[in-house]
Order: C-alpha cells, then structure tokens, then sequence
C-alpha cells in the first residue's frame, strides 16, 4: 500500500509540472488607427492600457495608479495577451509603426507596477503564449519565466 501511494505521489507531481496556462486575449475598445484600450482584470484590480502604452491600474480599494509601456517613438499596440501568474502580470503586446511589427513580453509586480524584465520578440500574429514549466512558449521561442532571457539552442 505504502508503494502505491509513493508510485501515485509521483505521478500527481508529474502531471502537475507539465500543465500548462495559456495567456489570454485582453479586450479592445476601439479600431484601427483611431484611439484604442485594452481592458483586463486581475486578482490584484482592473488594467486599462492605452494604444500608445499608457496604462492605468486600478484596485479593488478604488486607488488608482498610472504606469507606461515601452511602445518606441511612433508605435501603437495592435493585440494585448496576459497572465497572471505567481502574483506577477505576464503581458505580450504586439506592437506597429509605420513601417514594421514586433511584440514585447513584460513581467510585471503588480503592487508597484514595476516592470521585472521586458523581452523585445521578433514577429506579428504571434497568437498566444502558454506557460510550460519554467519557460513561456510563443510559437517556436521560448523565453524563461524567471529573467526573461530568451532560450538559445
């Protein structure tokens, strides 16, 4: 009996460590080149990031708090994904200008709304990252979760 309960222990915690979270697609208010929100919530309160990545917090208490986004000089955020996870907000937010696409992803503390790390990612129509283990999948990249270097194989 003792056997079966250390062989079931192990298979729980292995099942356990390969479930994966997959970010979530953050609502749009707004169209195209015109002025445009993304809108999420979290356990920590509501989020509204503006187009050009001004966003504000909002917590359960009513306080509300500013934070920026690094967009560069002209860009615009097209697409919000998030996550929260281990208390932090996980953000990927694709981003245009004039003549090119890229995304960042964004670990972020949410009591001070302070960025941890920020990862520039190559690409558009990146769809939605999922986090496997240590490490958060967008398409073929694989960045790790805990500074945001981006694995190199």
């Amino acid at each position: 009996m003792r056997n079966l309960l250390v062989v079931w222990l192990l298979l729980c915690s292995v099942a356990l460590g390969t479930q994966s979270e997959t970010f979530a697609l953050a609502n749009r208010v707004g169209e195209g080149n015109e002025r445009s929100f993304f809108v999420l919530s979290t356990s920590a309160g509501g989020y509204v990031i503006r187009h050009d990545g001004m966003g504000e917090f909002t917590s359960p208490a009513g306080l509300r708090r500013v934070f920026m986004l690094k967009v560069g000089a002209k860009g615009r955020i097209d697409r919000v994904y998030f996550l929260e996870h281990q208390r932090d907000l996980f953000l990927m937010y694709e981003v245009h200008d004039a003549s090119s696409q890229w995304a960042y992803l964004v670990r972020m503390e949410q009591t001070k709304r302070k960025a941890r790390w920020i990862t520039e990612i190559d690409g558009v129509g990146l769809g939605a990252p999922v986090i496997q283990g240590e490490m958060i999948v967008i398409k073929n990249l694989e960045v790790r979760m805990a500074d945001g270097n981006v694995r190199q194989d």
